[in-house]
């Protein structure tokens, strides 16, 4: 006897069928939702594909100098493009190669940069470091555009300028919560660091780099960095409790080396 307490009708005929129909259509859409949300994201993906590197523009500037030029040989220690992703600082023949990851945007990269510049480019200058800072991009749409433009100053202006481009990114970092600097205010901190901006603002604005940057990422990824700053001296990993136990660490593995 039907309990008195159901006071659900008894189903129709067939109704088990066709709700069974209809649970299996909903899934199935459910399934080409997300293949075709794969494919999108597979499509967005161009990790690997070949990208514009810094320094491989032809010679059309009206005025090269030795100075700005990317298309003239650097002078040994110069700063100047290293490794396809990186902006090298001193004698690559120096006894002790230090390698810096770094992101724009984030905060801890911004303290250890500052903690530690004086001491690293001095050793640089001085022949003991090869300083090779490389750039990443993994925290927001700044972090890319910064990063292009670094990639775009490098290519027009050369390592020198790169350089100062680079610290003054870090000193003009945005807040994690913005607002922004805008593709306008990386070309004013470049033409600050001494770019020429007619030879820099289409590069900026239509991220002639994008592909580089998104290279240099996974190339970071690769060598094992999830997270920035991220050090290595002579190809081993520095760790550190704090930014300044990081970089006194840093400099202890620099003098043993």
């Amino acid at each position: 006897m039907p309990s008195p307490y159901n006071t659900n009708p008894p189903p129709a005929p067939g109704s088990g069928k066709r709700n069974a129909f209809i649970g299996g259509g909903i899934a199935l859409v459910l399934l080409l939702i997300v293949g075709i949300g794969l494919v999108i994201q597979a499509n967005r993906d161009t990790t690997g594909d070949e990208g514009k590197v810094p320094g491989s523009s032809s010679s059309d500037r009206s005025t090269p100098t030795e100075s700005t030029s990317p298309d003239a040989t650097p002078a040994k220690g110069a700063p100047a493009l290293a490794d396809t992703y990186g902006l090298g600082v001193g004698d690559p023949d120096a006894p002790v190669k230090v390698e810096v990851f770094e992101d724009y945007q984030c905060p801890y990269c911004m303290q250890f940069e500052e903690a530690s510049h004086e001491e690293l480019q001095q050793a640089a200058a001085e022949g003991d470091v090869y300083l090779v800072y490389r750039p990443m991009a993994f925290i927001n749409d700044y972090s890319g555009r910064a990063l292009n433009a670094f990639g775009v100053v490098l290519d027009a202006s050369g390592g020198e300028v790169a350089l100062k481009f680079h610290d003054l990114l870090f000193a003009n970092q945005p807040s994690e919560s913005g607002p922004y600097p805008s593709n306008d205010d990386l070309i004013d901190l470049a033409v600050q660091a001494g770019a020429d901006e007619d030879q820099i603002r289409r590069g900026v604005e239509r991220s002639e780099f994008g592909q580089w940057v998104v290279n240099a990422s996974d190339a970071a990824s690769k060598r094992g960095v999830n997270g920035t700053p991220a050090i290595f001296v002579d190809g081993d990993p520095v760790t550190g409790g704090s930014i300044q136990d990081l970089v006194d660490k840093t400099m202890a593995a620099v003098e043993a080396g």
